[in-house]
């Protein structure tokens, strides 16, 4: 009788427990908070799942979140269930976060309608170290520790302390052993470093730690705007890779049950990788060479070519000069318009063709080149000297100032073929060569050289014409010369119009919303007197109005207006950012209202250096 007591008490204090635990549960549970893993790799994300019985029409506090996670996606649903008569709702918030960090990591305690959630602890994977180098990076994003990641990245630069405005190479490597969709690898510049991409990417495989990865490689160029400790956020990738537990949505699977599946609804999730930040130390300029142009490189070449090679021509015959310059640590926009610093003596005229630009990867290391093409004619015959071409720049191995030199050369100029009585020996006989000094025109040779010379002008000499035919002849061929010089004169003109095809006015596009976001920001910069947002908004202006050859700096774009008021005006700003001192803006906003360069080139002149005060 007392055992059957006992028992029935037991079985009361049992029965208001779970009475008492199940009353509770609503109250204890109208607010939970679920992840459907708590181990990750280096980069990969977490779906938080936010769950709530209450019918309330307020949104979870999610502000708590930002501190070590990165919400990449979110998504709401709500569900109404009737159950013997009775209704209930159930609201879901669902987000897709990527930490912040490796090591322990904790989805903090969130609220929604005064109600708390439980924290969620988390283990997300070290980086591990990068391989390569006294430039590579000091860690490898998605690497973890065991060198066992499925996905990861290396950077490396080919300097770490170069000086300002050279170029610095960077390259970034992706490796994968699963496949990736919609992936993309973002590097993001600043108003202290410019950032272009280099080339195409190069696919190849790998073996690591027994695995086979595919290693995509790119190249950027780096070029820093100023002295100093500098600093910017590593690469970042974007993907979508197979999820690993294959289950598809919570909604789905309560209606139709645990499914496994292999790609498709609800088989990808996405992966959000952070290469480590990029840390530069950017020397000065010397102090002996803060005034002028400036131009940093490891090695530097310049050489020329000649057609004819030897440089033996007839009045109105061209004789071109190819000139190239190749520099390691600068890119090919830096390079300065060797055309401007050549020098054409009295008697011989030059044009100057279409630079041709070009940036590629050699040893790690950014190596620019610039081929332009200057056009040489003569109208009187003689011998006549090119001076030699001078060019300084800085080594920054050595650290010490160098020049390269192209020598002097004398072009020699005939008189057109049959231009003289004789025939064509005349032509085969040039006349005897005369050094000039600069500046002194050529007197003729003969008197047939002198017929030859005054035809153009409409003056010919007194000669019986039935009796010497080569008159006629000669005076055909000064005609036809005349018409060579109207021809070179007109295409000369054309090329230096405004529109119409000309092949040195670039291509604008400033309609697209980029371009016009930039414009307007580098303005509004300008009305705030913002030096650094200002050149940061000016060259993304500049990048957007020339996608496919935007100009690098403000350097390569002074060039490119080539409009002396606004070099000045330019070299102001990028001093103002430089020296970190006031500056007005309202000159430039006013003289820069669009990035349009100057219809005609009036001189060919060097720009001053912009940078005259860079260190």
């Amino acid at each position: 009788m007392k055992h059957g007591r006992r028992l029935a008490r037991r079985l009361l204090a049992t029965w208001f427990v779970i009475t008492g635990s199940l009353l509770c549960v609503p109250v204890w549970a109208a607010f939970t908070a679920s992840v459907d893993r708590t181990q990750l790799a280096a980069g990969e994300s977490v779906q938080l799942t936010l769950q709530s019985d209450r019918s309330g029409s307020s949104d979870p506090e999610l502000a708590p979140l930002q501190k070590d996670f990165e919400i990449l996606s979110r998504s709401t649903s709500t569900s109404l269930q009737i159950l013997n008569g009775s209704t209930s709702s159930q609201r879901q918030v669902q987000l897709v976060l990527t930490p912040r960090r490796s090591g322990l990591v904790e989805v903090p305690r969130l609220t929604w309608d005064g109600e708390s959630s439980a924290a969620i602890g988390l283990s997300v994977a070290a980086n591990g170290a990068g391989s390569g180098g006294a430039g590579a990076s000091g860690a490898v994003a998605g690497a973890p520790a065991n060198g066992v990641a499925h996905v990861f990245l290396t950077t490396s630069l080919d300097s770490l302390q170069p000086y300002v405005q050279s170029a610095v190479s960077l390259k970034v490597q992706l490796y994968s052993d699963k496949k990736l969709y919609q992936a993309s690898l973002d590097l993001q510049g600043t108003a202290d470093v410019l950032v272009r991409r280099l080339g195409e990417d190069l696919t190849r495989q790998e073996s690591r730690n027994g695995r086979t990865y595919q290693v995509i490689t790119r190249h950027y160029l780096l070029v820093p705007q100023r002295s100093g400790d500098i600093q910017i956020d590593g690469p970042v990738l974007n993907a979508q890779v197979a999820d690993a537990s294959g289950r598809i949505d919570p909604f789905l699977e309560r209606m139709f049950g645990h499914l496994k599946i292999e790609g498709g609804l609800g088989g990808t999730r996405p992966l959000r990788l952070r290469g480590d930040a990029l840390k530069l130390v950017a020397q000065p300029r010397p102090p002996a060479l803060r005034t002028g142009d400036w131009l940093p490189a490891q090695q530097l070449t310049l050489e020329d070519t000649w057609r004819p090679a030897d440089k033996v021509i007839a009045v109105g015959q061209p004789l071109t000069r190819q000139l190239r310059i190749a520099a390691v640590g600068q890119s090919a926009s830096q390079l300065p318009d060797l055309s401007a610093l050549t020098a054409m003596p009295a008697g011989l005229k030059s044009h100057a063709e279409d630079a041709t630009l070009s940036d590629q990867v050699l040893d790690g290391h950014v190596v620019g080149q610039r081929d332009q093409d200057i056009v040489v004619l003569a109208d009187q015959p003689g011998r006549y000297e090119v001076p030699e071409l001078r060019l300084a720049w800085w080594d920054v191995v050595s650290n010490q100032r160098r020049e390269a030199v192209l020598p002097a050369v004398t072009v020699e100029v005939v008189a057109a073929a049959n231009s003289a009585s004789g025939g064509a020996s005349a032509a085969a006989v040039p006349p005897a060569p005369t050094t000039l000094p600069a500046g002194t025109a050529p007197a003729a040779s003969s008197a047939a050289e002198s017929t030859a010379a005054s035809a153009p002008s409409g003056v010919t000499t007194a000669t019986d014409d039935s009796a010497n035919p080569w008159v006629w002849i000669s005076l055909a061929f000064a005609l036809l010369w005349l018409a060579t010089l109207g021809t070179w004169a007109w295409m000369h003109h054309r090329r230096h119009r405004t529109g119409d095809g000309n092949p040195l006015q670039p291509t604008i596009h400033e309609t697209t919303g980029s371009a016009a976001q930039a414009r307007a920001a580098f303005q509004q910069a300008c009305r705030d007197h913002a030096a650094r947002p200002a050149r940061h908004a000016l060259i993304d202006w500049a990048r957007s109005t020339w996608r496919d050859d935007a100009p690098v700096g403000l350097n390569a774009l002074a060039r490119r207006l080539d409009n002396p008021a606004l070099t000045a005006l330019l070299r102001e700003l990028d001093r103002a950012c430089v020296e970190d001192h006031a500056w007005n803006g309202d000159a430039l906003a006013r003289a820069l209202p669009t990035l349009v360069p100057r219809a005609t080139k009036e001189q060919t002149h060097e720009l001053p250096g912009l940078y005259g005060d860079s260190r």
